[in-house]
């Protein structure tokens, strides 16, 4: 393993308090949400996650080390899922809406945990957005979820943030992907290094985007169907 991919890995892993949603929809810690292969009428799903531009980090400052890494943004995630009808769609966001809170709190570690909801009224056919507060002596983390259906898609993004306001990025990347992100033909390209093309992957933003203020491409997932 390179010093670089070395570095990324324990900049995310010591900064983000908590696993992916995405991970926790297929092996999840509580009942509510069932992994997503058992969805009624799932017919695909991706996954994105961006993080801190590491490299460009190492080439300004070639003795970085993990510690360095203070504040901002750290992960930032998008997941998009494509149902057979409408009716499959929402009723798969009232199981993600109805069963993320409690398992936010199952995910918590260390600290003081506070989880917090609320309905988004310009987003999709219906969206709402839960955050999780993670209070310690030394700091306070923030975990948002967006969390959103329009027609047959349902739209899933968080970040991980040391302020709530830079956790509303969250909220841009979903504004992105439910109005300007689009299915771009039947043939998807996946790029495990988070290039993939075509297919859900046309819902991502580009990399020069300016609501991802800098972070860069980390992993793509297929999550469904299971490659």
């Amino acid at each position: 393993m390179t010093r670089k991919r070395r570095l990324c890995i324990l900049m995310i892993v010591a900064s983000a308090l908590l696993p992916a949603l995405s991970s926790a929809a297929q092996t999840p810690a509580a009942d509510e949400i069932p992994p997503i292969d058992e969805f009624e009428g799932i017919e695909a799903a991706v996954d994105r996650t961006w993080g801190q531009d590491i490299e460009g980090m190492l080439a300004a400052t070639p003795d970085l080390q993990p510690e360095d890494f203070q504040g901002g943004v750290t992960v930032l995630n998008a997941m998009v899922l494509r149902f057979d009808s409408e009716e499959n769609a929402l009723a798969a966001y009232d199981t993600f809406q109805s069963g993320i809170g409690s398992q936010l709190l199952e995910m918590a570690q260390g600290g003081t945990p506070t989880v917090s909801d609320e309905p988004i009224s310009d987003l999709g056919d219906v969206a709402s957005a839960v955050t999780l507060t993670t209070t310690t002596p030394e700091q306070e983390t923030y975990l948002r979820f967006v969390l959103a259906q329009e027609g047959q898609y349902v739209f899933l993004t968080y970040a991980l943030a040391t302020t709530s306001d830079e956790a509303t990025i969250a909220d841009d990347l979903a504004a992105y992907v439910v109005n300007d992100g689009e299915e771009q033909g039947d043939e998807a390209i996946y790029v495990a290094e988070g290039a993939s093309t075509g297919g859900l992957w046309g819902f991502m933003p580009s990399d020069d985007t300016v609501l991802l203020r800098g972070l860069v491409p980390i992993s793509d997932q297929t999550l469904y169907p299971a490659s």
